[in-house]
């Protein structure tokens, strides 16, 4: 199991207050102290992000001076999924995040898609790709991107929509729907759009430390018995203080 980082995460940009560096910084510093090895990425290239999003987008990235920034969190979710391909799970714990980015706008505190430039940049080596986004909120602009897609499945188990969904189920049914999502589908890669603003002290009051646990692993179950245990996560949401250890948990059971 590798955690994909690089010191660049920590730097200041302007952003929302509560995606600030001390949600990677802290929980670096806390998976350092408890054993786990770190990998260092490379900023994704232009030809990577171009492969995702239109010029005119990457020009105004470009200009509000975020580019490298994004570029660099790409470049984290890539080295994961480069690594799952190869038989390592991996954990990308990057910022910014990137599942509301879509092909030529993005919101939500996201500039590039991170997890869908990971996705194409092994999508012919990996074949049919199972994404599973457990972030609070739905992750639109991945679904917008690989919308018609017949290679790659998105599972947002029960995300908030605009009718608020994601308040009639609970943390056994969300826990069960991720392993519903996992059994039901074909795949030969996972990548987990792992968003942890679903705990219970965080904006989505649903799940709990152990939850992420299990849910990390039933993502190794599956993965394990279907495709070879080839499986990745990358940061998305998650503001509370405990991020660093619900992050912990699901890596106790994603690895």
């Amino acid at each position: 199991m590798k955690i994909v980082y690089n010191n660049i995460y920590e730097e200041p940009y302007i952003s929302n207050p509560v995606e600030n560096p001390g949600r990677v910084r802290l929980t670096a510093g806390y998976l350092r102290d408890e054993g786990y090895q770190f990998v260092e990425p490379k900023a994704a290239g232009f030809q990577d992000i171009r492969s995702i999003h239109g010029i005119e987008h990457i020009e105004k990235v470009m200009a509000r001076g975020l580019y490298d920034t994004a570029a660099y969190a790409a470049g984290g979710a890539i080295k994961a999924a480069e690594l799952a391909i190869s038989g390592e799970p991996a954990f990308a714990l990057v910022r910014p995040p990137g599942h509301h980015a879509s092909a030529n706008r993005s919101w939500g505190m996201c500039y590039f898609n991170n997890m869908a430039i990971a996705v194409e940049r092994v999508r012919k080596r990996a074949g049919k790709v199972l994404i599973i986004d457990i972030d609070l909120h739905f992750g639109d602009g991945t679904v917008s991107i690989f919308r018609g897609a017949g290679d790659i499945t998105i599972v947002n188990p029960a995300s908030i929509d605009i009718n608020c969904e994601y308040l009639k189920i609970d943390n056994r049914g969300y826990v069960g729907a991720v392993k519903k999502a996992l059994e039901s589908t074909i795949y030969n890669l996972v990548g987990v759009s792992a968003g942890f603003d679903n705990y219970i002290e965080d904006w989505g009051r649903l799940l709990t430390n152990d939850d992420f646990r299990k849910i990390g692993q039933a993502i190794r179950d599956a993965s394990e018995k279907i495709c070879g245990g080839r499986r990745f996560a990358v940061l998305e949401g998650g503001y509370s203080l405990d991020l660093r250890y619900n992050i912990k948990s699901f890596i106790e059971g994603f690895e």
